[in-house]
């Protein structure tokens, strides 16, 4: 193999022989549409896509095998369910197209039983009797019970196995029930079934020799572990290592994670967000590697073809597993056997594809995968419906190279349309500069890379160092423009703010400006939050102005809580409920909802009140259109300000719908 030997050989789970080492971890779409968890339509052709992208393995995520005991979500889908098998069947056969081997993921929620979603006769059951965080009773589970769920992970497997599900994954880590018995932060019992580790391991090796069982020797079982619990007095390490090799004689691989549900604090290193380094869990990965003979699967923020090829090359893990990165690009594998890393779309891990369902740390879960990166996902089934119709193709003029810019490009010529791409200034996705001063916004940087080498690679004409002006509109007679001009930062009323000590967070980086070791950031949003983490991770003195009480109150929730995490951190003081009223030479006068007022001193005052619309320019461009009779769309930020969501969508599909 040219690119990434290792990476792309094979490799055997019992007798399964899979193609390479990438696989799609497990993840939960399952009832969009479907009152029931059925797999809808929708899931499908989220799955199948997937597969498409060239993975070895795909796992479908979180399917529960005892209804009665078992749900924590409003749609979860269920292996006691026969009604679940005619969709799953067509899910399996569809994903089978594509040389992909499919797993799904057995759980069991145990004290995590959310009692909303269970019939009128469930009842919460865990290792030992407590109140969850439902404000439902557990009772302790009885051996009777212990069978009973046994025998239901056991038939729940046979029945996917009679699907054409090629194999098991036994969810064993996360605060389920498997993990809760292992815990001693759950498991309180002082029976057979408590106490030392050999006895907290009996019900999860119960479950396996079940499993087994029923299915036979030739159905691989994988087992999914936290190798560590990240909380004090729960699983750690050491102790989960010697837990695996117990157990390996009766699984053919493990795959291994960390964290658990029951302590929120762990999410942010379960779903490493871009404060963590790629690869952030490998380590307990490959300490189950040294205790165990079958392979290992590492996860955690993946996105590197060469760096997923290094942790295989040196032997930390045998296999690599992605989830949001698959959501940002489910071709990264074909991409990377063909060369083409620089074209791998990357995951920017900003949570926007799974903080909306993250019961119950979220107050509404939307059950929608959305992907800020990727606009395609959440739409896949009307854009395969619109691909089968016949479209005029267009000449589309592009204003604007920034990320909806370039996404516009390269949606216009998904449909053949020829395209011109016009970028005022010397370089390509400027908008996103930011990310090359900040350290922890490397993913950003990576995706602006990956999107720029894809719109250099097209079709597209670019023309650089040239505004679209109605002259040129005149000149080309295009079918359609796009307005992609993007904002300006938005200037508060606020007396002082053209002093010279003021600095705009949403043009610093543009124009090389630099704050002092004492600043004053005006606006706790997103952007003033994250301003504030980069200049305390540089050792500098921050304060945060937020008019609110909510500080990066438009973060989606994992990203909220990291966030939260590192002010908390570096001690950021934060004033909510406060308005700037005056800018002077000595700092920022600011004062609270009851008008007291109080001078910060700061050697700048960094203005982040988020960017504004051009519509100066937006609406000179609209208004030639309009008195030539050419189709206009405004996109990204001379739309409407958001986040890369937005733009990325915004631009997609103004360009693919022309």
């Amino acid at each position: 193999m040219k690119h990434y030997p290792h990476l792309f050989s094979p490799v055997k789970i019992g007798p399964l022989t899979l193609k390479n080492r990438i696989c799609v971890s497990p993840m939960t779409i399952t009832g969009r549409g479907e009152e029931k968890g059925y797999f809808a339509q929708d899931n499908i052709d989220f799955y199948t896509t997937l597969a498409r992208g060239g993975a070895a393995l795909l796992t479908i995520g979180e399917t529960g095998v005892h209804s009665r005991t078992d749900a924590c979500h409003p749609r979860m889908a269920h292996l006691d369910d026969p009604g679940l098998l005619p969709s799953l069947t067509r899910l399996v056969d569809s994903v089978h197209q594509y040389d992909t081997f499919v797993s799904i993921e057995l759980v069991h929620s145990g004290r995590r039983a959310h009692p909303a979603y269970l019939p009128e006769n469930g009842e919460v059951w865990g290792p030992s009797p407590s109140v969850n965080h439902y404000g439902a009773e557990v009772k302790e589970m009885t051996e009777d019970m212990m069978n009973e769920i046994a025998d239901a992970y056991a038939e729940a497997a046979f029945m996917a196995k009679f699907a054409g599900v090629d194999m098991v994954m036994v969810h064993g880590g996360h605060g389920w029930l498997l993990d809760q018995f292992l815990s001693p932060l759950n498991n309180k019992r002082t029976d057979k079934y408590g106490g030392s580790l050999e006895n907290r391991a009996r019900f999860p090796i119960m479950v396996l020799d079940r499993v087994r069982e029923r299915c036979g020797r030739n159905f691989p079982i994988e087992y999914r572990i936290s190798g560590s619990e990240l909380i004090e007095g729960g699983l750690e390490e050491e102790e989960m290592a010697v837990f695996a090799h117990m157990i390996e004689d009766k699984v053919d691989s493990f795959h291994v994670s960390v964290g658990s549900f029951h302590d929120p604090a762990t999410m942010v290193r379960m779903f490493p967000g871009p404060f963590f380094p790629n690869g952030v869990n490998i380590p307990y990965a490959a300490a189950i590697k040294k205790a165990v003979s079958v392979p290992v699967t590492g996860i955690g923020g993946l996105s590197d073809p060469e760096y997923m090829e290094k942790l295989l090359e040196e032997g930390q893990v045998d296999m690599v597993a992605m989830g949001r990165q698959m959501i940002a690009d489910p071709f990264l594998p074909k991409k990377a056997m063909k060369g083409k890393s620089c074209e791998i779309a990357h995951c920017i891990r900003c949570m926007r594809c799974n903080s909306g369902a993250l019961i119950p740390y979220v107050p509404y879960p939307n059950g929608v995968v959305y992907c800020s990166v990727n606009p395609v996902m959440g739409r896949l089934r009307e854009i395969a419906r619109e691909n089968s119709f016949e479209n005029e193709k267009k000449k589309i003029l592009i204003a604007g190279g920034g990320p909806a810019g370039m996404q516009a490009a390269l949606g216009g010529l998904e449909r053949g349309h020829s395209v011109v791409l016009c970028e005022s200034s010397d370089s390509l996705g400027k908008t996103l500069s930011y990310s090359e001063h900040i350290e922890f916004k490397h993913d950003i940087r990576m995706f602006r890379d990956s999107l720029i080498s894809r719109v250099q690679n097209s079709q597209a004409e670019i023309r650089m160092n040239t505004a679209v002006t109605p002259e040129l509109i005149r000149e080309l007679e295009p079918d359609l423009v796009i307005s992609a001009v993007g904002g300006e930062p938005f200037i508060p009323p606020i007396e002082g703010i053209d002093h010279g000590n003021v600095i705009f967070a949403a043009s610093m980086h543009k124009l090389g400006a630099v704050p002092g070791n004492n600043t004053v950031i005006i606006g706790g949003g997103l952007m003033g939050c994250e301003e504030a983490i980069a200049l305390a991770q540089d050792g500098k003195n921050v304060t945060i102005v937020e008019m609110t009480d909510v500080i990066a109150g438009e973060a989606d929730g994992g990203l909220k809580q990291m966030i939260d995490e590192k002010i908390a951190l570096y001690r950021i003081p934060v004033l909510t409920g406060h308005s700037c009223v005056r800018i002077t030479d000595e700092g920022a006068a600011v004062k609270n909802k009851d008008g007291e007022e109080t001078m910060l001193k700061a050697d700048t005052v960094l203005i982040a009140a988020g960017v504004r619309p051009k519509d100066m320019e937006t609406n000179r461009l609209r208004e030639t259109c309009y008195d030539l009779g050419i189709e206009f769309i405004a996109v990204g930020d001379c739309r409407k300000t958001g986040r890369i969501r937005e733009a990325t969508s915004s631009g997609y599909f103004a360009g693919r719908n022309a």
